[in-house]
């Protein structure tokens, strides 16, 4: 026993150390709660436990309160954190550690007991002279139990039951549960209100004693010899009390109770009060585990009852969602009913609008395409021209330097003459198929930048926006085609340009400036870095993730081609762009 309290005492020591460490600093001035399971006449059990109490309060110098409670009062208790330390059977510590995280700290070793493993078992108790001759006798007998929670009063009877194949609930059928204190079956056995009790092992040895049963009046059937222990039992034997720590609880508190605890022997008025020898470390407890495994119960089959509870209140507040969902689709449905057929009108207008701009669209990426093949032609063109008429120029020198001499010499020069001639018709060639004649007319720049504004009318609705305008009409000479895809692209740019605008706004000026006329498109988006302003006409500069980089570079080419100017003018929030176009000069049949 020595050698034990100093293997403890190192690991309490730890314990605390650890705890200190940790920095835990319990409120040392609330009580301390021990809530103790009550299967007995309450009084009874507060007496019996109530010294041990009083001698924690004493040893520790806290204040120490002790709670009777019924088996669902100790769920309740262990469930909220009422209670600091739970003394009871070690079927509700088992449970109670799967469901809450409770620690068991220290196990009794009853008065009855010679080990602390071989405390508690049933005893089936009847009337003398009345005793069934085996279990299976059961089935016909009016048979009474406390409740389902007690240990020694049903749990462990259920299971030597189960063992010999017999389900409590549906092989008894008189079995009933008559609730606490268990003393009271003894009285409904002996008025022969049931044949049969269920009790722990000596709660009719206690009685007979106390004086509650007259001596052979009762007796304990089926019984199972026990060596070293003073009691008649039916069952084999397990662990008794199990003192616990809930996880809320100090570590400290806990250490410095169970050292108290240890130190108390069978000589202890705590210990002869509460009819028990001394507490020692927790015993193996797979006694218990089979038992629960007979009884299928955790952590052998999933506690269904205590899943169902805490999924409740999700499965109503489930139940009311999906309800309202359900009223909500229903009412949605009908404003979609409505509003379809209210789209449906006005896609028909918009289907001819949005078929234009999609046609506008693919001339513009057609004219984009064959303007791109243009430049990538001309730089070819002029980056090979100069080599070529070099290689030209040293051929012919070579050859006029050979006069007469070397003739197959003279014959391989003369086919490299050839060969850089052919090369420069294929370059003339190819620019020729490149070059696209433009289409020439006087148009009004105010109608055709009215017909664009239409053909972009969805792009204005995607971000709620109708722009400013500000147009006075402004004749020019000009390829309408490619006036309109420089329109597109440069007010498209703008729109680009306020998609994380609050409040985007677009004004369209159009004014006559001396023989020129002015176009102005003015957005407040996100603007140009100093970077993208400088590099702004350079080909393949984007900052749209599936842009090309050309699309201003072909707009200032079309522009310029047109004898006109395009520049881009930075604001304090987004950015001017001005197109300058020449007027369109008077036929002699307009000044008649």
């Amino acid at each position: 026993m020595s050698a034990k309290l100093n293997l403890i005492s190192g690991l309490l020591a730890g314990c605390t150390a650890f705890s200190l460490f940790a920095g835990e600093t319990p409120d040392n001035s609330a009580p301390i709660k021990v809530g103790v399971a009550a299967f007995a006449n309450p009084a009874s059990v507060a007496a019996r436990w109530q010294p041990t109490i009083d001698y924690l309060s004493h040893t520790l110098g806290r204040d120490f309160d002790l709670k009777v409670l019924s088996p669902i009062e100790q769920q309740r208790a262990v469930a909220n954190d009422q209670i600091d330390f739970l003394i009871s059977n070690p079927v509700s510590t088992v449970s109670f550690k799967q469901d809450f995280g409770i620690n068991q700290l220290l196990s009794l070793v009853g008065n009855n007991a010679s080990r602390p493993e071989d405390t508690v078992g049933s005893a089936v108790i009847s009337r003398v002279g009345e005793a069934p001759r085996d279990w299976s006798s059961l089935e016909h007998l009016k048979v009474v139990s406390s409740a389902p929670e007690a240990f020694g009063g049903f749990q462990i009877f259920a299971g030597e039951l189960a063992n010999r194949g017999i389900d409590v609930q549906k092989d008894l059928k008189q079995f009933t549960f008559r609730g606490f204190p268990q003393e009271n079956l003894l009285q409904l056995v002996r008025n022969g209100e049931a044949d049969i009790a269920i009790l722990p092992a000596c709660v009719l040895e206690n009685a007979v004693r106390q004086g509650h049963v007259p001596k052979n009046s009762l007796t304990v059937a089926l019984k199972v010899k026990h060596d070293n222990y003073p009691c008649e039992a039916s069952t084999p034997l397990y662990p008794g009390y199990a003192f616990s720590k809930l996880g809320h609880t100090d570590h400290q508190l806990g250490a410095s109770l169970v050292k108290a605890l240890l130190s108390i022997d069978n000589t202890h008025p705590a210990a002869i009060q509460g009819r028990y020898q001394y507490w020692t470390v927790p015993v193996d407890d797979r006694q218990v585990f089979a038992l629960l495994k007979t009884l299928q119960r955790w952590p052998f089959v999933t506690n269904w009852e205590k899943l169902l509870h805490s999924a409740l209140p999700w499965l109503f507040g489930g139940g009311i969602i999906f309800l309202l969902g359900g009223l909500h689709h229903l009412w949605v449905q009908r404003l979609v009913h409505i509003r379809t057929r209210a789209l449906q009108t006005e896609m028909e207008g918009h289907k001819q609008t949005q078929q234009a701009l999609l046609d506008q669209q693919k001339q513009f990426f057609k004219a984009q395409r064959v303007l791109l093949t243009g430049e990538m032609a001309s730089g070819i063109s002029h980056e090979l021209k100069q080599p070529l008429a070099g290689i030209r120029y040293l051929t012919q020198g070579c050859l006029y330097r050979m006069k007469d001499s070397g003739p197959e010499l003279k014959s391989a020069m003369t086919k490299v003459l050839d060969q850089v001639d052919r090369a420069q018709d294929t370059i003339n060639r190819l620019r020729s198929f490149c070059q696209q004649d433009t289409q020439y007319c006087r148009i009004d720049l105010m109608q055709l930048l009215d017909e664009t504004l239409n053909l972009m009318r969805p792009d204005f609705k995607r971000i709620k926006l109708e722009p400013m305008l500000n147009l006075v009409p402004g004749l020019i000479h000009a390829d309408s085609s490619l006036i309109q895809q420089v329109l597109v692209n440069l007010i498209r740019n703008s729109l680009d340009a306020m998609d994380e605008t609050d409040s985007p706004e677009l004004s369209i000026n159009l004014k006559t400036c001396g023989d020129n006329v002015v176009l102005e498109i003015i957005d407040n988006g996100k603007g140009l870095s100093d970077t993208q302003y400088d590099r702004l006409f350079m080909p393949f500069e984007t900052s749209k993730p599936q842009g090309t980089g050309l699309g201003m570079v072909i707009c200032k080419r079309i522009v310029e081609e047109h004898q006109g100017q395009l520049e881009a003018l930075r604001r304090t929030q987004g950015l001017c762009m001005r197109l300058t176009l020449p007027k369109a000069q008077l036929s002699y049949e307009d000044a008649l």
